[in-house]
């Protein structure tokens, strides 16, 4: 069993919703999606401290650039 913190967080109906598909999807709990958008947007920022920028990339070609994190 993990020890750590609980934390209570209140959702829209629309996140719940997306949550628990996410959940389905992932083939893991809702905690587990949070701490796996959690580690991402760790990745995310300290990647745009280091003067980088996050994306979509296909074939080694950027399709998006990721915006609006912070």
């Amino acid at each position: 069993m993990r020890s750590g913190n609980r934390l209570n967080v209140q959702f829209s109906e629309k996140q719940q919703s997306a949550l628990e598909k996410l959940a389905r999807e992932m083939d893991t709990t809702k905690a587990g999606v949070l701490r796996s958008a959690l580690a991402l947007l760790e990745v995310a920022l300290r990647e745009r401290k280091n003067g980088n920028r996050v994306g979509i990339v296909r074939d080694h070609k950027e399709v998006k650039e990721i915006v609006g994190i912070v």
